[in-house]
C-alpha cells in the first residue's frame, strides 16, 4: 500500500470515528477508548513489521489493518452499550459490514482488499482457520499481536491504576469472587489457550489474558511482553496461592525458553 492510499484511509476512519463523539459521558469514554486503542495498535504493528523487516509498503498495509481493525467497536458501544460480542454481535464481522456499507475499500488493489478483510475478520477469532496461508496469514499474524500486546498494557494499566475508562478492558460484569477456574489452571499449566467460554470471574479472565502469551506469533511481540512485565503484573493481582505461583513459574519458563530460541 501506497502512502497515499493509507492517508485517505487514515482521513476517512477520522471522520468516521468523529461521527460517534457524543454529549453522552458514557459513550463518549467507550469512543475515546476505543479511538485512543486504535492509535496505539497502529504504532504497535508498524515495530513488529519493522522487526521482520518488512517493506515500506507492507507497513503500511500493516498499519491500515491496525486501523480498521476495531471499527465495529463504535457502531458495537453505540447501539449496544457493551463491547462484549456475546452480549451483541461480532465487532469484527460489524466493522466488515460499515466498511462494505460506506465502500472504504473500494479505491485499494484487490489483493490488498482482501488481506485486510482476511485479517479483520479473524483478529479476534479464538484460533486461526488451518487454510489461511500467505500474506492473509502473516498480516492476520500481525493484528492479533499488535492487539493483544496493547489490551495487556491497558490491563496492567488498570490493575496499577483502577479507571472508570478502563473498565471494559477486563469485563465490568465479571464477578470479583477471588476464585480461579480449575480448567483454565490447568490450561496454563499444559501449554493451552484459554476459552472464553470458560470464564466465570474476574481472575478468569486475568489468567486468559495470560494465556494470550502461547499466541504471540513474533519473537519482538514476545520480547515486549517480557519488558514490560506483564506475567509478573498480572499474577501479582491473583491470589497468592500455590498452584498460582505454579502458573508463574510456568508462564516465565516458557517466555524465556521461547525468547532463547528466537521464535
Amino acid at each position: 500500500m501506497d502512502q497515499v492510499h493509507l492517508k485517505v484511509l487514515r482521513d476517512w476512519f477520522d471522520g468516521y470515528v468523529r461521527g460517534y463523539y457524543s454529549d453522552d459521558p458514557e459513550l463518549q469514554v467507550g469512543v475515546r477508548l476505543k479511538e485512543e486503542h486504535t492509535s496505539r495498535v497502529c504504532r504497535q504493528i508498524v515495530q513488529i513489521g519493522r522487526s521482520l523487516q518488512l517493506t515500506a509498503e507492507d507497513l503500511n498495509l500493516a498499519e491500515a489493518v491496525a486501523l480498521l481493525h476495531d471499527l465495529g467497536r463504535f457502531k458495537q458501544y453505540a447501539q449496544y452499550r457493551t463491547f462484549n460480542d456475546r452480549r451483541s454481535e461480532d465487532h469484527a464481522l460489524l466493522g466488515l459490514r460499515e466498511l462494505d456499507r460506506v465502500g472504504a475499500l473500494r479505491g485499494l488493489p484487490g489483493p490488498e482488499q482482501c488481506v485486510i478483510r482476511t485479517a479483520l475478520e479473524h483478529h479476534n477469532a479464538c484460533d486461526l482457520p488451518g487454510t489461511l496461508q500467505g500474506r492473509e496469514l502473516l498480516f492476520s499474524r500481525l493484528i492479533r499481536d499488535a492487539d493483544k500486546l496493547d489490551i495487556l498494557e491497558m490491563t496492567v494499566q488498570f490493575l496499577t491504576s483502577p479507571s472508570e475508562a478502563l473498565k471494559p478492558v477486563l469485563g465490568p460484569n465479571l464477578p470479583d469472587t477471588g476464585e480461579c477456574s480449575t480448567v483454565l489452571v490447568e490450561n496454563l499449566l499444559q501449554q493451552k489457550k484459554c476459552y472464553y467460554d470458560d470464564v466465570k470471574t474476574l481472575n478468569d479472565r486475568k489468567l486468559l489474558l495470560l494465556s494470550w502469551l502461547y499466541d504471540l506469533n513474533f519473537p519482538y511481540s514476545l520480547a515486549e511482553a517480557a519488558r514490560k512485565g506483564y506475567i509478573n503484573k498480572i499474577i501479582d493481582s491473583l491470589p497468592d496461592t500455590e498452584i498460582i505461583r505454579s502458573v508463574d513459574c510456568y508462564l516465565q519458563h516458557y517466555l524465556m525458553g521461547r525468547l532463547r530460541l528466537g521464535k
